[in-house]
């Protein structure tokens, strides 16, 4: 079984866990499958919207894909949702993200 597929056990085991759909949005960004990875990781921010990891991965990928407009979006969130779950070290880096692309 390769990674992709154990992971997708690991979801179908426990579908509530937010880092196993976040490592699986990770592996679709390394194999190029961007669209699926961005699904993934958007479908993350509705469920999972606490799960502030998600934001500056997402937010990176979408930077490097010239999606500037989105990738704001995103940190901004992130950075609610950093602040609402005192996140500091989170938060800290989404600011920063921030602050180096805007």
């Amino acid at each position: 079984m390769d990674r992709k597929e154990f992971i997708k056990n690991e979801i179908n085991q426990d579908p509530m866990d937010p880092f196993n759909h976040y490592l699986l949005a990770i592996e679709y960004q390394k194999e190029g499958a961007l669209k699926e990875s961005f699904d993934l990781f958007e479908e993350i921010i509705t469920q999972f919207p606490d799960y502030v990891a998600t934001y500056y991965t997402y937010a990176n990928a979408l930077l490097a894909s010239d999606a500037e407009d989105k990738a704001e979006q995103i940190i901004r969130k992130g950075i609610e949702e950093a602040e609402k779950k005192g996140a500091a070290k989170a938060l800290k880096e989404l600011k920063q993200l921030l602050e180096l692309n805007f």
